[in-house]
């Protein structure tokens, strides 16, 4: 930050296009324990899950986050993101006593509705049993440059699904509008028990099929890599 004639002035910083975390000056964090799932929730009376897709525009939190705060929601958990002026996103919160989905689902929807926001709203009872191999997990980050093509995802997941490797992120990246390259990030947990020179030997031979490159980095390598610093 430059101080100018008793003016303070932000220089823009530049941030790369994956959904890295960001510390502040480089920061040391822990790292993350193998089987952990960060998004676990403790189950408690009466938690809910909402997803709101549709029309991006201004104050579309505001106005999700509002009709809840009325019904005394608080909310735990939350992802949002843009496609393309499409709005997506879910929201796990814990409500009081007496308040069903079907309560939710209709204030948060009549609020949307009261501002003229063309998005669909869907609730549901948190269910407290996930997905679950039995097995310990790692995670680790599968990165894909290339030509965009159809079967790009399904191929590469394809590997995923016969290993029995679960998909607990994924970005789709297009680098413009006038060039036909893509990036893919897959945030992977992936069991103990895999062999990782094979595993990757077998995802390389799949893409360079195709004609895309390839990598996997164990997340905290990756995240280290590519960590952006807040001065």
């Amino acid at each position: 930050m430059k101080k100018t004639a008793g003016k303070q002035s932000l220089t823009p910083l530049a941030l790369p296009v994956y959904p890295f975390s960001i510390s502040r000056d480089y920061a040391p964090r822990a790292l993350s324990v193998p089987g952990s799932n960060l998004l676990a929730i403790e189950a408690t009376v009466n938690h809910i899950v909402i997803s709101v897709i549709g029309r991006d525009c201004p104050g579309v939190v505001y106005a999700i986050s509002s009709a809840l705060s009325k019904e005394k929601c608080n909310i735990e958990e939350l992802s949002q993101t843009i496609l393309k002026g499409q709005f997506a996103s879910i929201f796990i919160v814990s409500a009081p006593e007496g308040v069903t989905e079907e309560d939710i689902q209709r204030v948060v929807s009549l609020n949307l509705e009261a501002r003229n926001m063309d998005l669909t709203v869907s609730a549901r009872t948190f269910e407290t049993s996930t997905f679950s191999s039995g097995e310990e997990t790692e995670p680790f980050v599968v990165t894909v440059n290339g030509s965009d093509q159809p079967e790009i995802i399904a191929m590469i997941s394809g590997v995923f699904a016969e290993q029995k490797v679960n998909i607990e992120n994924l970005k789709a990246i297009r680098l413009g509008e006038e060039t036909n390259e893509c990036v893919l990030v897959f945030e992977v947990a992936l069991p103990l028990s895999i062999n990782r020179n094979a595993f990757r030997q077998m995802l390389q031979a799949k893409a360079r099929n195709v004609g895309l490159s390839i990598s996997i980095q164990h997340q905290d390598i990756f995240e280290a890599i590519h960590r952006v610093p807040i001065v």
